[in-house]
């Protein structure tokens, strides 16, 4: 079953007490990027293809927080606390399947905010069609499109998983903002943040 969020606020969700033993979400970000020019000329230019990258700030029922992206080489793990695993790092969006990020135990998860950041490349979404799909390992998928872009904004919040009472809240959100700070001081995690950069 395919569910497409068109909306901010919309949402999808998914009652874990129904489900035939432990599930596992599967969220992917990909985005669309323009041919690269050719000829003699060409590298003379400089390379402006978009750095996307995929990330998510968690907290979990036992209070714990943190977050998972390619900056700071924070690439979660698969076997140990919180169980939410960031695949790679594309940098370039040649990747055939983009970025993924598996939660393996999000019965464990009282919230995630999944995000999108452009890193380099871009000035903000508009000119990048990037768009966000979950894949439920009970067979449901859920998608939506970071559309609705706010000019000069390079972060956006793309969705919010939440636990109600073992029924897990997958809500469209695409809100935009200047950073990762301006970012968390609207979900109130309460993360102290400081500069980083990829090696």
């Amino acid at each position: 079953m395919a569910i497409n969020l068109q909306k901010g606020g919309d949402k999808h969700s998914i009652d874990l007490q129904k489900s035939s033993g432990s599930l596992s979400i599967h969220a992917n970000l990909n985005w669309l990027q323009e041919a690269p020019e050719k000829g003699f000329f060409a590298m003379f230019k400089k390379n402006t293809q978009a750095d996307l990258d995929l990330g998510c700030m968690y907290e979990m029922l036992d209070g714990s927080i943190g977050v998972i992206q390619p900056l700071g080489n924070s690439f979660g793990s698969k076997s140990q606390s919180p169980f939410i695993y960031l695949d790679k790092d594309d940098r370039s969006g040649a990747a055939n399947d983009g970025e993924n990020m598996f939660v393996f135990k999000p019965e464990l998860v009282k919230r995630i905010m999944f995000f999108a950041m452009i890193y380099e490349g871009a000035t903000d979404f508009i000119s990048v069609k990037s768009s966000m799909f979950f894949k439920i390992s009970n067979g449901e998928e859920v998608t939506l499109t970071l559309d609705n872009a706010g000019t000069n904004k390079m972060f956006c919040s793309a969705a919010l998983i939440t636990n109600n009472n073992g029924k897990l809240e997958i809500q469209k959100e695409t809100r935009y903002f200047d950073g990762h700070e301006e970012a968390d001081k609207f979900y109130g995690f309460g993360f102290r943040w400081q500069a980083g950069s990829k090696d």
